[in-house]
């Protein structure tokens, strides 16, 4: 038999497909499968799957030999080998502590493996380009946005362990030889630019998600320097435990691996588990709409498939404060993905009508808003109707950028493909294509009558103003910009000017005629990147308890941590504008590994 993907794990990162041998792994059900008349049974997409979610069903597992409680000594035992957790081991091992690091998952990375936007505010670099140091500005923006709600000066540790990382890997461990500074991020900032080389870059077919970008590297260099200090970084080895010692100090933590149980005798514990994602009864209990899907489009999930939640988890048992109200659980979209980006780029809406599930115009704009308007839709999906004409136009316009995301990436090669590449997606159902509009209505299930009438209404208004609302959850005061550019932290406009990453939603695309056939209808659904929340810490990263107190010992680090996330479009659209999902993983597990290794004396 051939192998298969478990589809309800599979992030879409493209890997697998891009690697197999045979072209064996396209779409089905808008997630990748395996087609077995295809399948040589080679077992490549196995190798080098980050998620761990193929297997062929006629090959038995390899069972690990049991064994006997090991039990381990160290330091610091970070749980979590993600953004967070690379950070904090690599930090606490060049302090001199002795780390050990467990992570369920087969190598490090986590979710952050797929996530490319880690924003360098300022750094050794900036200085000597005559950028000015940011921070404070951004201090006081974030105080003013967030209306004191936030913890503003855990934000002013975040932000100096930003430049501290940087600066460290720019004068320690050659960053130099893989970054330059430049233009980085659609807000126009200087930061990071990457200029290192894969193999994989030259065959991918999407920048958007998946290995190569600034996550993946930046994990991989971190997990270098943790092995170069003398570390051990465990693998297939969950924590399952956090254990306090009488005096309600961390004392070690239970684990196991595949063969049994492992104690790791410690003195402080940094979790960085990442995101609760996968886990649906904490799901329910930080945002109930998420899964509140019977019947309807499941939500795509870019989380990594080995976030369920452990640490927050743990640290509830032992008697951690955790925050339920002030968390981010994004259901973003209206969006083209998981799809690659010919048909991610041909399906942009510049100009298309949307139509929901059951034939109805949709009116509301794209934005990143932690709750979609598309959230309350029936079923979740809507269909955004294009002409060939503006497909065409829409892949002309993507094919020979200016500016590449990766050094060795030709997308283009993929984007001349794009004519098999909507074959493709047809036949698996994620689009649909006619060649009159009667055609593609009936072929939808809606009303040819009433879809007809959508369409000539907004032909009627072809080449009249779009329509102008406010941001979604705004104010009057708040702006877009970048970190380091116009209208942002660092940039010469007042301190009102908000920073932008996301487009902000209030705009709709001036509509264009539909009229050219064949006509096309693209699925958009909703699409989610990380569950961000859980235990509160204070400024520096200690974990603490229900009365308020630090738990002697323990830190937190990445997205299972409250940190400065508030709930709502605030926390989408502003925080995650100031410092992103990514960029606060590395940052905030800096902070834990300094604390951390301060804490046991090293």
């Amino acid at each position: 038999m051939a192998y298969v993907i478990d589809q309800a794990h599979c992030t879409c990162c493209h890997r697998c497909r891009v690697e197999c041998p045979v072209e064996a792994i396209t779409f089905r059900n808008a997630k990748y499968w395996i087609n077995p008349e295809k399948c040589i049974d080679c077992g490549h997409c196995v190798e080098v799957c980050h998620n761990e979610v193929i297997s062929n069903p006629d090959i038995p597992p390899v069972k690990a030999e049991p064994h006997e409680k090991i039990v381990k000594e160290c330091d610091i035992c970070v749980i979590g080998g993600g953004a967070a957790g690379t950070a904090a081991a690599a930090r606490a091992s060049e302090n001199g502590a002795k780390v050990i690091l467990l992570e369920k998952g087969k190598e490090v990375g986590g979710s952050a493996w797929y996530a490319h936007m880690f924003k360098s505010h300022w750094s050794v670099w900036h200085e000597a380009a005559g950028i000015p140091d940011p921070r404070e500005k951004v201090l006081r923006q974030f105080e003013k946005k967030t209306k004191g709600q936030a913890d503003v000066e855990l934000l002013k540790n975040l932000l100096d362990a930003d430049v501290d990382l940087v600066n460290w890997l720019i004068k320690d461990h050659d960053l130099g030889k893989d970054y330059v500074l430049g233009p980085f991020g659609p807000g126009g900032a200087m930061g990071l630019v990457s200029t290192y080389h894969n193999d994989y870059n030259a065959i991918r077919i999407d920048t958007t998600i998946g290995p190569g970008g600034n996550g993946w590297w930046l994990c991989l260099k971190l997990l270098s320097i943790l092995e170069k200090n003398g570390g051990e970084a465990l693998y297939h080895t969950p924590a399952k435990k956090i254990m306090l010692d009488d005096e309600g100090k961390v004392c070690g933590v239970l684990a196991e691996d595949e063969g049994g149980e492992i104690e790791i005798k410690c003195k402080s514990v940094v979790v960085a588990a990442g995101a609760f994602t996968h886990n649906k009864e904490l799901m329910n209990r930080f945002q109930p709409l998420f899964y509140d899907d019977e019947g309807k489009e499941p939500v795509h999930l870019f989380t990594c498939a080995h976030c369920t939640g452990d640490g927050i988890t743990m640290c509830e048992e032992i008697g951690a404060d955790i925050d339920f109200e002030n968390r981010r659980v994004n259901l973003f979209g209206p969006a083209r993905h998981p799809y690659p980006c010919v048909t991610l780029n041909a399906s942009r809406g510049m100009g298309s009508v949307n139509v929901n599930a059951v034939g109805e115009k949709y009116e509301g704009a794209f934005g990143m808003t932690e709750v979609s308007p598309l959230t309350f839709q029936p079923k979740r999906y809507l269909w955004s109707i294009m002409d060939h004409a503006m497909v065409t136009e829409n892949i002309e316009k993507s094919m020979n950028p200016t500016t590449k995301d990766v050094v060795d990436i030709d997308l283009d090669k993929f984007f001349v493909k794009w004519p098999e590449v909507l074959d493709e997606e047809e036949e698996a159902g994620s689009l649909v294509r006619a060649d009159s509009l009667e055609e593609l209505a009936e072929k939808l299930g809606f009303d040819p009558v009433k879809f007809r009438a959508i369409i000539d209404e907004s032909n009627a208004n072809s080449g009249k103003m779009p329509m102008m609302g406010p941001p979604p959850g705004g104010d009057d005061e708040e702006g877009p910009g970048g970190p380091g550019g116009p209208g942002g932290p660092g940039g010469d406009d007042d301190d009102d000017d908000m920073p932008g990453m996301f487009p902000m939603g209030g705009m709709m695309p001036e509509p264009k005629k539909i009229e050219t056939a064949p006509f096309y209808a693209f699925k958009l659904k909703l699409f989610h990147e990380n569950a961000v929340g859980g235990m509160k810490t204070n400024s520096v990263t200690n974990i603490i308890d229900k009365n308020g107190n630090p738990i002697p010992g323990l830190y937190g680090a990445g997205d299972n941590i409250r940190g400065i996330m508030l709930p709502g479009d605030i926390g989408v659209q502003y925080i995650e504008n100031v410092l992103s999902a990514l960029t606060v993983g590395f940052c905030s597990g800096y902070v834990a590994g300094q604390q951390a290794t301060k804490y046991v004396g090293k």
